[in-house]
């Protein structure tokens, strides 16, 4: 009885359609669920399945399981869904992230100009080789070989200068009354 169903499917039966349609779509309603987890959008790929078959009919193989090819059409309608879901969650996760990394306020901003400005005003007190090794190995990241390279200088002086420009800044930094300068400097780890 399914299989003369199935052929006036494929030959455009519309009441052939229907008695395929209510023989297999409560079964296949409960596997599309099973994998969308997802009551509305179950329903919506149960519908846009039924939907391929009708306008595909003519690619349906008798010789081969026509239940097999219903839900292999509903496990691709299944799967882009799923797809899609992640790709819009991901989507939304990078808006957000990107909306909160540039959505400083204007005092976060003013703090970060006024805490660079700080630095710079404090390193500009030291000597200018000390000035540049602390730069360097501090604010940039270079190691000591790399700014002893750079400033054509011994590894040994590097470092004494470098302890030196420490002291200072430290120096600077307590004798200061303003302790904004001290705690700067220790959340940026420059000391």
């Amino acid at each position: 009885m399914l299989n003369t169903q199935i052929l006036g499917l494929i030959n455009g039966d519309v009441r052939a359609f229907e008695q395929v349609y209510k023989h297999f779509s409560k079964p296949l309603l409960r596997h599309i669920h099973s994998i969308t987890k997802d009551e509305e959008q179950s329903f919506d790929i149960l519908q846009m399945t039924f939907i391929k078959i009708w306008h595909n009919r003519q690619e349906i193989d008798q010789e081969k399981s026509f239940q097999a090819f219903l839900y292999q059409i509903a496990n691709n309608l299944s799967i882009d869904y799923l797809r899609k879901v992640a790709k819009d969650l991901k989507k939304q996760e990078e808006l957000w992230n990107n909306s909160i990394i540039h959505s400083l306020s204007v005092e976060e901003e003013y703090i970060i100009k006024e805490k660079k400005k700080i630095i710079e005003a404090v390193i500009d007190q030291l000597p200018q080789q000390q000035q540049r090794v602390f730069r360097l190995i501090k604010m940039e990241g270079h190691s000591y070989a790399e700014a002893a390279e750079i400033l054509q200088l011994s590894p040994a002086t590097v470092s004494n200068h470098l302890t030196a420009a420490v002291k200072s800044v430290r120096e600077i930094l307590t004798n200061n009354s303003n302790q904004l300068f001290f705690i700067l400097f220790i959340i940026n780890g420059l000391i």
